[in-house]
C-alpha cells in the first residue's frame, strides 16, 4: 500500500434547501493530514464533519477550494476513480455474497486475475481473522465479524487514503472498545493514512494522532489528543471533550507564562505557555477538569459537598464552591478519604492542570 498525505484547502460546501435558502455546512477549511497518519474529525452532529469526509471522498462537490492527495489534486476525479475507499456505518455488504466474495469484489471490478486476487486477499483475511468464516453469508456473522469483513474489502484495494464514516456506532459498546483497537492495529500495521469520523470523543482519543475539532462548519483546533484535553484554545472544545468546569473570571495579573485569574470565588494562578495573548482586564474561564480538584481537609478553599457517589475506581463529587457547583472525581477512593453528603471540605486545584480559555 503507497499512503498518500490529503490537504484541504479553504473548503467549503454549500447547500440550497427547498425555499432557495444557502446553507453553508462547512467553512473554508483547511487542513493537511500528514502520509501514515490517523486523523479524526470530532464534533457534534451538524458540525460538517461527515460532509467534509463525503468531500473528501468524491461523493460531494466542492463549493469551493481544493482537496489534494499527494501532489495531485482530486476535484475533478470521481469517486470510483480517487484513490480511497470508505468504510461506512452500515457496513454494506452484499448479502448474496459470501464474505471472500464481498472482499474480491472490488478487484474483480478491476478486472485482476484470480491469482493476483488471491495474493492480495490472504494476507488481509489473516490479518483481519477471516479465513474461519470465508465462506459464510453476511447474515451468518455478528455484527463485529461484519465490520471486520467491511474492513478487509477496503484494505484488498490498497488505497492511498481509507476513510471511515463513524464505523463502530452499531455494535455495542464492548465490541466498540475491541474494534477500535484492532482498526488501530491494522492502520499501524499497513501504514495507512486514514481519517475517520466520529462524534464518540474516546473513540477520537484512542484512535488518533490528531484530532480535528470542528464546530459550526469550521475547524476550532487541530492537535494531539493530550494537546486536545489538557490545552484547549475555546470553551467549545474545553466543553466538548471530556468533563469540564467553568470558573469565570477576568486576568487580574500576568507574566510570560502565567496568568492570575480573580473570580467571584477566589484569585486562581495558572501556569500557562501563551499567557502573553491575554491581557488585563480581559475576560476568560479557568477550565478546570475534575481530576484537577483536591479534596482534603487542610486545603486552601472551602466547599461543601451536595453529593458523594462510589463508583467503584473513582469517587464522584458535586460540590457547592462558593455559590457554584463543581463536579469532582478521586481515584483509587479505597485508599483515600471518603466525604460525605453535606461535609464541609477544602480543596485545591492542582495547578498544572489548569488552564484559561477566553469567555
Amino acid at each position: 500500500m503507497s499512503a498518500k498525505s490529503v490537504k484541504l484547502e479553504n473548503v467549503t460546501k454549500q447547500f440550497t434547501d427547498d425555499e432557495g435558502k444557502v446553507m453553508t455546512a462547512v467553512k473554508e477549511v483547511s487542513l493537511h493530514i500528514e502520509k501514515g497518519e490517523f486523523a479524526t474529525l470530532l464534533g457534534p452532529s451538524g458540525c460538517g464533519k461527515t460532509t467534509t469526509l463525503r468531500m473528501i471522498a468524491g461523493f460531494e462537490e466542492l463549493s469551493n477550494g481544493a482537496i489534494m492527495f499527494g501532489e495531485d489534486n482530486v476535484q475533478n476525479i470521481p469517486a470510483n476513480k480517487r484513490d480511497c475507499t470508505m468504510v461506512f456505518q452500515s457496513y454494506a455488504l452484499f448479502p448474496h455474497m459470501s464474505v471472500y466474495e464481498n472482499i474480491c469484489y472490488g478487484l474483480k471490478l478491476k478486472k485482476l486475475s484470480k491469482s493476483e486476487i488471491e495474493k492480495r486477499v490472504t494476507p488481509i483475511m489473516d490479518i483481519m481473522n477471516l479465513h474461519v468464516n470465508k465462506n459464510r453469508m453476511p447474515n451468518q456473522l455478528s455484527g463485529g465479524q461484519q465490520q471486520r469483513v467491511a474492513l478487509a474489502r477496503a484494505l484488498v484495494m490498497e488505497p492511498g487514503v481509507l476513510l471511515f464514516d463513524e464505523p463502530l456506532s452499531n455494535l455495542d459498546a464492548k465490541l466498540r472498545i475491541t474494534m477500535r483497537d484492532e482498526i488501530r492495529r491494522i492502520q499501524k500495521e499497513l501504514g495507512i493514512t486514514a481519517i475517520y469520523v466520529t462524534h464518540d470523543q474516546s473513540e477520537a482519543m484512542s484512535l488518533s494522532d490528531r484530532i480535528v475539532v470542528m464546530n459550526e462548519g469550521r475547524i476550532e483546533q487541530v492537535g494531539p489528543p493530550m494537546e486536545i484535553y489538557q490545552k484547549p484554545k475555546t470553551k467549545f472544545v474545553s466543553d466538548f471533550i471530556g468533563t469540564a468546569n467553568f470558573l469565570g473570571g477576568v486576568v487580574d495579573k500576568k507574566d510570560s507564562d502565567r496568568l492570575f485569574v480573580k473570580t467571584k470565588q477566589t484569585t486562581i494562578e495558572v501556569l500557562q505557555k501563551d499567557a502573553d495573548t491575554f491581557h488585563e482586564g480581559q475576560s476568560v474561564s479557568v477550565v478546570v477538569r475534575p481530576e484537577a480538584i483536591n479534596l482534603s481537609k487542610e486545603g486552601t478553599e472551602s466547599a461543601k459537598v451536595l453529593k458523594s457517589v462510589f463508583m467503584g475506581q473513582i469517587q464522584e463529587y458535586e460540590l457547592d464552591f462558593n455559590g457554584i457547583q463543581l463536579y469532582a472525581v478521586v481515584a483509587d477512593p479505597g485508599g483515600k478519604e471518603v466525604y460525605y453528603d453535606g461535609d464541609s471540605v477544602n480543596l485545591t486545584f492542582s495547578q498544572r492542570s489548569l488552564h484559561v480559555v477566553p469567555a
